[in-house]
């Protein structure tokens, strides 16, 4: 007996972007993130700079229950206050870990990209169901990104960028667009176009 194949999940994001599409949208292109590593040394920086603090803070939880102290004594409490604070160090240390390979496998799976005639859309399916929609205008700016040494089209096409204050009063960009996908030119080429038609 064969196993049966994998659910297609194609059509609940079809259905989930279908609302939101106006009367007359054409869709363009759909993808999503590759799956692995985006900007794989910023990841690699982090989860080197959080293993100090995974390793450190379950070590720091063993020393602190061995040998177990009797309950209700002064040691037995601050045993107690050691292993929770052990567990705070190895709890950020998992996070920026762990953090990064999870994210890489996941956003693949609970990610979507969609371009529109009209406009860019950013799917996401995590805790809730979210949708992104920006409109791409003449005056849009876009950037295409290639992957380094990519010998393919994988690459990441930029499309929003807000610049904002932070509670330091320093200035911070975030942006957004259709990242590390497999069809990065064809994509960016394909906004270009569209840009010059509505010109």
């Amino acid at each position: 007996m064969t196993p049966d194949p994998r659910p297609d999940r194609t059509a609940d994001w079809t259905a989930l972007l279908a609302p939101f599409l106006r009367p007359g949208e054409t869709l363009l292109w759909q993808g999503a993130p590759r799956p692995g590593f985006h900007q794989p040394g910023q990841r690699l920086f982090l989860m080197a700079f959080g293993l100090p603090f995974l390793l450190g803070g379950l070590a720091l939880f063993v020393a602190a229950l061995q040998p177990a102290p009797a309950p209700g004594t002064s040691d037995w409490g601050f045993a107690l206050f050691l292993a929770a604070i052990a567990l705070v160090f190895a709890g950020i240390g998992a996070f920026l870990t762990l953090g990064p390979v999870i994210e890489a496998r996941h956003r693949a799976t609970h990610l979507r990209y969609a371009l529109t005639d009209r406009a860019a859309y950013i799917l996401s399916r995590f805790v809730t169901d979210r949708v992104q929609v920006f409109p791409l205008l003449p005056s849009t700016p876009i950037d295409l990104d290639p992957a380094p040494k990519a010998t393919s089209d994988i690459g990441t096409v930029w499309f929003h960028a807000r610049q904002e204050r932070d509670s330091d009063g320093d200035r911070t960009t975030t942006k957004a667009g259709f990242e590390n996908i497999a069809e990065a030119r064809h994509v960016y080429h394909l906004i270009r176009q569209m840009q010059e038609q509505t010109e």
